[in-house]
């Protein structure tokens, strides 16, 4: 196990030692201005938009990862509990034994599964809240309702 930890520890401590701090300036930042005029600057309501969709894509993505890893984490479980494991009787008592395999296998895939649906629960919820925060931001600048007959500058008609 020794012999594993210490290539993998040193890939870690040489992949992040590799980015210098201008290089990861310029992957992450983050670019709020629209394309229109290089003068140009954003309203509030602009900038909470565009910071409730960033956050909604990386919920989204969130939840795309997580649920990535429970189906890899079941694809190890399920064969493994299948193929590897048998149910032995042992003093009047059934017992779950498995091989040396499905125990490596159980051991890797059953922390993935319940990381991976704990996390996609967690992004899930993540995601729902902040969409619903962005459709009420939305319907925020929406007209009033009224059931006077005016018109719709968005969708270039009358409306009730």
């Amino acid at each position: 196990m020794q012999t594993l930890a210490v290539p993998f520890i040193a890939f870690i401590l040489v992949s992040a030692f590799s980015i210098t701090p201008a290089q990861a300036q310029d992957e992450f930042s983050l670019s709020l201005q629209p394309d229109a005029a290089p003068g140009y600057k954003l309203t509030y309501e602009e900038y909470r938009i565009q910071e409730l969709e960033r956050g909604a894509r990386r919920s989204r993505n969130a939840l795309i990862g997580t649920s990535v890893a429970a189906a890899v984490g079941l694809a190890l479980v399920i064969p493994a509990s299948s193929s590897q494991c048998n149910s032995v009787m042992v003093d009047g008592k059934d017992q779950y034994e498995c091989s040396r395999a499905g125990n490596a296998l159980l051991g890797v895939g059953s922390p993935l599964v319940f990381g991976g649906l704990t996390g996609a629960l967690v992004s899930g919820i993540m995601l729902g809240v902040r969409k619903g925060k962005l459709r009420r931001l939305n319907d925020s600048f929406s007209y009033p309702k009224s059931r006077a007959v005016r018109w719709d500058d968005r969708s270039s008609r009358l409306v009730f």
